[in-house]
């Protein structure tokens, strides 16, 4: 599972609600009322733990919340997955006790739940929000609970396991591992807490193995159908949804290869460049990196014409005869577009943030400096015509500016500079081994010199490693090509050894042409 992107600087909520403080603080209050109403189940109701139970829930929690897990500060869906999530383990807990001395249960039955939830919370949003459930869970059994000290090992054991094996779900398959494995875990822990004090026989415990591991096994097969639903409703997105991004079958990707094939090239490669920086920066997650990569320029397809990448040869420049501010206009656009076609395709959210930030709050330099031009020759002109300064409109720099925000993930700042060095990597004439790494740096020390790295939550050592594998990538791609030597066979000067037939070669017997 990708790890939550660090919340060094603003993150842009799409929905009012998703940032509202009020919401938060609703979310939290509805949250401590919850677990006093659960506490009144419990053999703490009605003493002073019930009260300290919700003095926590409600003043310590979003402390707790804001350290280990700052992104559900500002991302109230995050933050309701979180405490729907812890609520209803302890729900289920008590559950599960009212039913116990009706059924015979396992010790499978009351470990694994709560394991797979934390199995749950890992995946969709990171390890530290599983094993912030795992310790609250934990808490809560020993306060409210009042659960000795061989369940409560088993318990944390078992929840940190699930963390453990759901930190790299990448296929559907490696849920259904990653489920039989809890219930080996839970198995494993209930003798450990135990002490390994046997009082039953091995064809008892072999049972007990099987059954952990079904029970673990249908979970996260129930884990596996849920998790579309619940990243749509809580705005979240997987490895296993980042995989699935990749792929080139996808409606709009085949549209841009058709319509705008030169964007597609560019998309695919920049994919390839800020998946390898990703891997090298060791934070960023080298998935969505290429998935957003692939995306990041389907605003272009309203006017594919004017991407210099889909210039036809020996066709016009179709910029020629546009005013700059009109083709910076439509170079600009191409960022809004994108965001709309992204919403009307069903696009994560994280695609969409991907579209808006690639280019940041960066300038359309081209067209910047051509309408500065412009500006200057008219000046000059109308001094000979005797114009007055003010009838002469100045040049706006913010009309030409991107709106924005500048890339605040390691994610998209990645994929910023391996889109801005690709696309310069194609107007170096003659390029000689060393010249990825000068244009890699250049473009990168250009933009920090603006603060345009601020917000993305990148160190500089993690910048360094990116930027080394970024450069070797952009240096792969400009590598020339060996030249293959003419085809001779067919010339009469037939001098040359190579061009000679071999004089062990000769034709069989009754092979030979008459």
């Amino acid at each position: 599972m990708s790890p939550a992107a660090p919340l060094t600087g603003r993150v842009v909520a799409e929905h009012r609600l998703d940032s509202d403080p009020r919401v938060r603080a609703a979310l939290f209050a509805a949250g401590a009322i919850l677990t006093y109403g659960l506490s009144l189940f419990t053999p703490a109701a009605h003493t002073p733990a019930a009260w300290i139970a919700v003095f926590f829930a409600a003043l310590v929690l979003p402390l707790i919340t804001s350290v280990v897990l700052p992104e559900a500060i500002v991302r109230n869906r995050l933050l309701g997955l979180f405490l729907l999530t812890l609520i209803g383990n302890i729900a289920f807990i008590l559950l599960l006790l009212r039913l116990a001395p009706h059924y015979a249960l396992g010790a499978g039955t009351y470990l694994i739940p709560p394991a797979l939830a934390a199995l749950t919370l890992t995946t969709l949003v990171g390890p530290r929000a599983g094993a912030l459930l795992v310790v609250l869970v934990g808490l809560a059994e020993f306060f409210l609970l009042k659960a000795d000290h061989r369940y409560l090992v088993a318990s944390v054991t078992t929840g940190l396991g699930a963390v453990i094996l759901s930190r790299h779900i990448y296929r559907r398959s490696d849920l259904l591992k990653a489920g039989a494995g809890i219930g080996l875990v839970a198995l494993f822990s209930t003798v450990l807490g135990a002490g390994l004090s046997f009082t039953v026989t091995w064809e008892v415990i072999f049972a007990e193995a099987i059954s952990a591991a079904a029970i673990g096994l249908f979970g996260a097969i129930i884990i596996g159908a849920l998790l579309p639903i619940l990243e749509s409703i809580f705005d979240r997105t997987t490895d296993l949804s980042w995989l699935e991004l990749m792929s080139l079958d996808r409606p709009i990707l085949r549209r841009l290869a058709l319509e705008a094939s030169g964007t597609y090239l560019h998309s695919v490669l920049v994919g390839h460049l800020a998946e390898s920086a990703a891997t090298a920066s060791g934070v960023a997650n080298p998935r969505a990196c290429r998935a957003m990569a692939l995306f990041h320029d389907i605003g272009k397809l309203k006017n594919p014409e004017y991407f210099t990448e889909n210039f036809s040869t020996g066709s016009p420049d179709p910029h020629t005869n546009l005013p700059p501010s009109m083709s910076a206009l439509i170079i600009l656009s191409h960022v809004k577009d994108g965001v709309a076609l992204a919403r009307q395709h069903h696009l994560p959210r994280r695609i969409r943030e991907a579209i808006r930030e690639h280019h940041g709050r960066g300038l359309v330099w081209y067209f910047y400096q051509r309408a500065l031009q412009q500006e200057k020759d008219a000046r000059s002109g109308g001094k000979i015509l005797r114009l007055r300064e003010e009838d002469i409109p100045e040049v706006e720099e913010s009309s030409f500016r991107y709106a924005g925000p500048n890339p605040q993930s390691p994610e998209t700042a990645i994929l910023s500079l391996a889109d801005s060095a690709e696309s310069a990597s194609r107007a170096l004439e003659k390029p000689v081994p060393g010249d990825a790494a000068k244009l890699v740096d250049q473009l990168f020390h250009d933009r920090e010199k603006e603060g345009y790295w601020s917000e993305c939550g990148l160190t500089s050592p993690q910048w360094q490693a990116a930027r080394k594998a970024l450069a070797d990538g952009v240096e792969n791609l400009l590598r020339p090509r060996i030249r293959y030597p003419k085809d001779r066979r067919g010339s009469k000067k037939a001098d040359h050894p190579v061009d000679q037939p071999s004089k062990t070669a000769s034709p069989e017997p009754g092979l030979s042409s008459s």
